[in-house]
């Protein structure tokens, strides 16, 4: 039998995304936000109350959790 996965909805970069709830890597998170093609990148995230700013780098994982905020923005274009 197969386990249904479970979607929650985030806040990437202020647009709702509906997204598995699981960890993600930098790189996927990245990829959701549509910011392929640079080389470094800055991500910041908060609980649903935008409360509690976190920082990510390259090999940073992120579990999504329900309401959560991520903000990618492009560092460099090396």
């Amino acid at each position: 039998m197969k386990m249904k996965k479970e979607t929650i909805t985030i806040y990437l970069n202020g647009t709702p995304k509906n997204v598995e709830k699981r960890e993600y890597t930098h790189l996927e998170v990245v990829e959701l936000a549509g910011m392929t093609g640079y080389t470094q990148y800055t991500m910041v995230s908060t609980n649903k109350n935008g409360k509690n700013p976190k920082s990510y780098s390259g090999g940073d994982r992120i579990r999504m959790r329900e309401g959560m905020r991520v903000n990618v923005d492009l560092t460099s274009n090396g």
